[in-house]
């Protein structure tokens, strides 16, 4: 029986898909094309997956306050390659995302998936930045598939309304700005702060990242005021947390931690940053 992707991804619950040739694509990492033997001529099918709640956390990320996200991708994979491949024997699906051999917000944004925001973010008409980017790569023709491959669009660019750039705690994305690191970057870095840094994490009063320049933004404005924002996809909905605190980190067995997005840096970051911010309420 003939396996249609545009079915599979409705039963994950994935609404927004798009399939563009390689040859169209920004390929930044071509040995991850030949180590699973696609070339060129293979299709990248990007995928906008949606992570936001609906409700904004107290103290850190939107994209922490969720399960981890590799967690995700690695059980969405596995189930659609292996229908997939089941279904058409002798060709190659491989999912990726993060560590991908190709510009996913680029790729995304010439599918016509969205636009580009000054931030460097992918934002989609419905649900803004707060979306994760990934793509199954594979030699089989889209037709086959059940799609279409997308003409490459002009990459779009957001309003530059500035609203981002004004409100970024480190100023580094004003042109001529501080040129300090994202505050993303900064709560994540391991060891001791600088009293600057120390002071800017107080300042944002986040214990892991930093959203400002995404909540500022008018199409994250408009998209959590109609409730467009709210993922449709179940894992992003579940074992969510609004507020981390010191007693619930150290609570956490290792098999609950190593499932947080917060936990590839190991527990001592985001220990230190909570000790800092409780230690200055």
């Amino acid at each position: 029986m003939d396996v249609r992707l545009p079915e599979l991804l409705a039963e994950e619950h994935i609404d927004t898909y798009g399939a563009l040739s390689l040859r169209h694509c920004r390929i930044l990492k071509p040995y991850l094309l030949e180590k699973n033997g696609l070339t060129a001529d293979a299709t990248a099918i990007f995928m906008i997956l949606p992570y936001h709640g609906g409700v904004t956390p107290e103290n850190l990320s939107v994209y922490a306050s969720v399960r981890d996200y590799h967690g995700y991708f690695e059980g969405l994979y596995r189930r659609l390659t292996e229908r997939l491949s089941a279904a058409y024997p002798g060709y190659r699906f491989c999912g990726f995302t993060d560590h991908s051999p190709v510009d996913e917000v680029n790729g995304a944004a010439r599918c016509g998936l969205g636009l580009i925001g000054d931030n460097g973010l992918l934002i989609h008409p419905r649900y803004a930045s707060f979306v994760y980017v990934a793509e199954l790569i594979t030699d089989a023709p889209p037709a086959l598939l059940g799609l279409s491959a997308a003409e490459p669009r002009p990459v779009q660019a957001c309003l530059h309304c500035g609203a981002c750039a004004k409100a970024c705690p480190s100023d580094c994305m004003r042109e001529g700005g501080s040129k300090r690191e994202c505050m993303s970057a900064v709560t994540q870095k391991k060891g001791e702060f600088t009293p600057e840094e120390a002071a800017a994490v107080l300042a944002l009063g986040s214990a892991w990242g930093c959203d400002v320049c995404q909540n500022v933004c008018p199409y994250t404005k408009k998209a959590m005021a109609t409730g467009a924002i709210r993922t449709p996809i179940p894992y992003f909905l579940e074992d969510t947390i609004s507020r981390l605190t010191k007693d619930y980190v150290e609570s956490l067995t290792d098999g609950e931690f190593n499932a947080r997005p917060f936990a590839w840096r190991g527990k001592a970051p985001i220990l230190r940053n909570l000790e800092l911010l409780e230690r200055e309420k």
